[in-house]
């Protein structure tokens, strides 16, 4: 469904961190007591996390990327297509302009984000405005604005390429016309720690924490990224096609710095949509950026962890995604003004919270949508119930 009034591009999706390189152990032979024999290979999960880690360790040891990326988000909260070209150089210099977009929800054409390590720029054509100011341990050293459809390519990238369980489906499939090898991806069980640093690679992102499932393809002659196909737990299905890639050219320094055009307003950078220095903000902050009462459950309900919150959009207009971890599992709270009597596709309608909501699936996330108070809110949760989401909605305050 269209969002309404999101201006500006953020975090994002995810973005940006260091891209970390995941260690595969090597493949066995079967050896009998009368003779050595070598079985035929076949796709296990260690050569699918081999492949991927010779890819990560490509991205990890460039000093410079540049990139054109093609995103489509399909989703009942955000959908649309957004074009953009990155430029990243070590240590945490990197310029982002979204070339073109199908939904000023998802990201406004024309965006800019700049960052040279020292000082950040967010500029905001439609609303003419530039946020800028120092980048300090609370922006972030690799911020640009948080959760946005033009920072979800490298943010992906970061997640999936650091944190990921990986099991190779084919080592003959093509993508964008090239030879690849196909793997499907989900998130390593209770991965932490892995949020690169300050010598990390340009690839990185803010998109907290993620729960995914999907295919990615990997070019075999070059090792580098092709496309992801993935379900994002809280955003919808997410195609990303990397059209360009280019690691170790030479880039200008002038390109990490920015300009303010003529009859711009300058704004603070703390007005504009910004997280920890990993992208997430706590409850207490979002509480103090958001114009309306955040839902959360109750912390005397000890087994929902809060994990963080993600803010996507500019100021005023902001969708907030709570994180939670429930006996192992991810459980996400989406809610803002833009998603109000917004209501999903298709779904089965059921009383919840004094007002009729809709229950939908995805694959194995089901959703709970409703509106109240002039917020929609979004509760997802992979492998939980339409039961117990019900539960969860009606205990929220």
């Amino acid at each position: 469904m269209h969002l309404k009034k999101l201006r500006y591009s953020v975090s994002v999706l995810v973005c940006l961190l260091g891209v970390a390189v995941l260690l595969a152990s090597c493949g066995s032979v079967t050896q009998s007591q009368t003779k050595t024999t070598s079985a035929t290979p076949t796709p296990t999960v260690n050569t699918g996390q081999q492949i991927l880690a010779a890819s990560a360790l490509k991205l990890q040891q460039a000093t410079t990327l540049h990139g054109l990326f093609d995103t489509t988000i399909t989703s009942p909260t955000m959908s649309g297509r957004v074009n953009t070209e990155v430029w990243t150089m070590k240590p945490a210099q990197n310029r982002t302009l979204v070339v073109q977009s199908t939904a000023a929800s998802l990201a406004v054409q024309g965006a800019i984000t700049v960052n040279n390590g020292k000082q950040l720029w967010q500029y905001d054509p439609q609303q003419k405005v530039v946020y800028t100011g120092p980048v300090t341990n609370t922006t972030g050293s690799n911020a640009s604005g948080a959760n946005s459809a033009s920072n979800l390519p490298l943010g992906l990238l970061q997640i999936v390429f650091t944190r990921s369980d990986a099991t190779l489906l084919s080592s003959s499939a093509t993508s964008n016309g090239q030879a690849a090898y196909e793997i499907h991806v989900v998130p390593q069980a209770q991965t932490t720690g892995n949020s690169g640093g300050s010598n990390a690679t340009p690839v990185a992102g803010n998109l907290g924490n993620l729960n995914y499932d999907g295919n990615i393809f990997i070019d075999k002659a070059t090792q580098l990224p092709l496309q992801l196909n993935l379900n994002l737990q809280g955003i919808g299905q997410v195609l990303l096609n990397i059209m360009k890639m280019e690691l170790n050219l030479p880039i200008p320094t002038s390109m990490f710095t920015f300009t303010v055009p003529a009859g711009v307003k300058v704004l603070p950078l703390q007005q504009a949509n910004q997280g920890g220095g990993n992208g997430s903000l706590t409850l207490a902050q979002a509480q103090q950026q958001a114009d309306f009462h955040l839902l959360s459950i109750p912390t005397n309900l000890h087994e929902y962890v809060l994990q963080g919150v993600d803010a996507l959009g500019a100021p005023g207009n902001q969708l907030y995604t709570l994180n939670y971890m429930y006996n192992g599992q991810s459980l996400t709270l989406v809610e803002g003004r833009p998603l109000a009597n917004v209501p999903p596709a298709s779904g089965q309608q059921v009383k919840v919270r004094n007002t009729t909501g809709t229950i939908s699936s995805i694959n194995s996330t089901t959703t709970l949508a409703w509106s109240e108070q002039g917020v929609g809110l979004r509760l997802s949760g992979n492998g939980l119930s339409s039961v117990q989401l019900l539960v969860i909605a009606n205990v929220l305050a």
